[in-house]
């Protein structure tokens, strides 16, 4: 069972590149407006896309962010395409640590959420006939790959 989870989480995951589609990491782009148009999830990414000469990623704890300070930082970034992985629902803070560019707005906070439950996905509670259960939507990818996961494992037990 935790196989068919793992699956579901890595299928659903998506790869955000922060500012996009009309913006990157400077000094330029609403963060704030960004965020709220996405919801982050355990398993995505984002990625940090800037000229690694004028700006880097620094993830920082809450007081950090707060006061646009680096110092003790969690950890930091430099390629000018930084990936990062969310990996678990919590608060994730990350700024420029160049002098006055956190200060200009170069900071983001994201708010990683854990996914909501989609019902049971043991194989007794599947439906049993043919006919689709009111409200079915169309099977996404991650759905087959779950089905596929526990039809295989209902074969080895068998």
């Amino acid at each position: 069972m935790a196989a068919a989870v793992l699956v579901l989480e890595a299928a659903a995951a998506t790869t955000y590149t922060v500012g996009a589609p009309d913006g990157l990491w400077d000094m330029q782009t609403n963060y704030a407006e960004w965020v709220a148009k996405n919801t982050f999830h355990p398993g995505d990414k984002i990625t940090f896309t800037y000229s690694a000469e004028l700006h880097d990623v620094v993830e920082v704890s809450k007081a950090g962010y707060d006061a646009c300070s680096s110092a003790n930082n969690i950890s930091a970034f430099r390629t000018g395409n930084d990936v990062v992985a969310l990996t678990a629902p919590g608060t994730r803070y990350f700024l420029c640590g160049l002098t006055g560019h956190c200060d200009s707005g170069m900071k983001i906070r994201i708010d990683v959420v854990a996914a909501a439950a989609t019902g049971s996905m043991s194989p007794a509670a599947a439906p049993t006939s043919a006919a689709a259960p009111a409200g079915a939507t169309r099977m996404t990818t991650a759905g087959l790959a779950v089905l596929l996961l526990l039809a295989a494992l209902h074969h080895v037990h068998v």
